[in-house]
């Protein structure tokens, strides 16, 4: 294994943590990227970096090729969120009613930061790097734009990283195998007849339907599922009705279904479909049924996550690893980016505060020295074939 100093990224450290200052002070929503990327590429033009844009987004490829070697790739997303920030740090968004509130900003900053170091330290590796800054992340997933366009192309793994408030700066907080969930959501039409409410025998009651189709839903978890598998169905919305006094005919129901295994999302997927047209066909009326996929479950690669965790080992000790017991059923777009190519997405601490997305959200600083090593050491390590 390569495992960096302190000291040796001693020299980017305040520049990397001056950049993303600048990136926090000047947050821009998904899809309205554009000053983002052009801090980033200003930085990057720094390296000896090939670039390519993209047509339809905001989204950055930086390609930096030393030799030949395996081809290792490096995810960082852009996109800020609209919250009112409250933190009252000096460098404070000044983009009203957005705030990276994330840590988008430090993510990109200790791309950069990596891209700095190897582009000076060419004699510590061989191969490929790609520096894939996300757009979108936050909303429809620009990892699946650059996907598509080919960035993953010949890729033999991706680093991600997240920064998490929940522990202290310079702890390592992953597992092995599965980490986040795949998502589809649903939406479920039911169809009876409208009658008056005074003679409900010449009707068909959509709202009666629609509460036993609920219960009966929740049995596919319960009954249908392992006790051992992980499968979440939340149905968020009903509406129905128009009078107090009239026999509903048509009731829509809206929720999400959030899954680990392939296997278990199909079963649910057609458990779903069964349930609610056999519900419906019992008591007279119909039902319509669309599920549209989401995201997709996020697995740390076999191959590649115990080298990973051997470096997080070194870089940050052993009394600051935290294994993950179980897997999170939210999703992350990284997906897109690991559903072809093995890849490793973990977790740094970032300092207690308070929850991502909350307008108060802050970083202990020193979880930069921290990302950098561990992101460094990582892309050295596995460049070097320690696999």
């Amino acid at each position: 294994m390569t495992i960096i100093q302190a000291s040796d990224i001693s020299g980017i450290l305040p520049e990397v943590i001056a950049f993303r200052r600048e990136l926090h002070q000047w947050p821009e929503l998904s899809g309205e990227e554009k000053e983002t990327r052009d801090r980033l590429l200003r930085e990057l033009k720094k390296t000896d970096c090939q670039i390519q844009l993209f047509d339809h987004h905001y989204g950055i490829m930086a390609v930096m090729k030393n030799g030949h070697g395996r081809c290792m790739a490096v995810r960082a997303d852009m996109d800020a969120l609209p919250v009112q920030e409250a933190t009252g740090l000096s460098f404070e968004s000044r983009h009203p009613g957005v705030m990276h509130a994330c840590g988008h900003d430090v993510h990109m900053a200790l791309a950069l930061g990596s891209a700095l170091y190897l582009d000076t330290h060419r004699d510590q590796w061989q191969g490929e790097v790609r520096f894939l800054f996300e757009p979108q992340e936050e909303t429809v997933g620009g990892a699946r734009f650059m996907a598509e366009a080919g960035c993953m192309d010949q890729v033999d793994c991706i680093i991600g990283q997240h920064v998490n408030p929940s522990y202290p700066a310079g702890t390592y907080f992953c597992k092995p195998g599965f980490v986040s969930g795949s998502s589809d959501e649903v939406e479920i039409t039911v169809r009876g007849t409208a009658c008056h409410g005074a003679y409900p025998e010449r009707g068909v009651d959509a709202i009666l339907i629609a509460a036993n189709m609920v219960t009966a839903l929740q049995s596919l978890v319960s009954r249908h599922i392992s006790p051992f598998d992980s499968a979440v169905l939340t149905l968020g919305t009903i509406q129905g009705g128009k009078a107090k006094n009239i026999v509903c005919d048509q009731v829509c129901l809206g929720g999400t279904l959030r899954t680990l295994r392939n296997e278990t999302r199909k079963d649910m997927q057609e458990g779903i479909r069964r349930i609610c047209h056999s519900v419906a066909e019992a008591f007279g009326g119909s039902a319509e049924v669309v599920i549209r996929p989401g995201y997709g479950a996020v697995y740390n690669s076999d191959r590649y996550y115990p080298v990973i965790e051997q470096v997080a080992q070194e870089v940050f000790g052993m009394e600051h690893m935290v294994r993950r017991e179980n897997p999170s059923l939210g999703v992350e777009s990284m997906f897109y980016f690991m559903e072809k190519t093995d890849g490793v997405y973990y977790d740094i601490g970032s300092g207690v505060s308070t929850a991502l997305h909350t307008s108060t959200m802050t970083i202990d600083e020193n979880c930069i020295s921290a990302g950098l090593r561990m992101q460094i050491s990582s892309l050295l390590t596995l460049l070097g074939g320690h696999v």
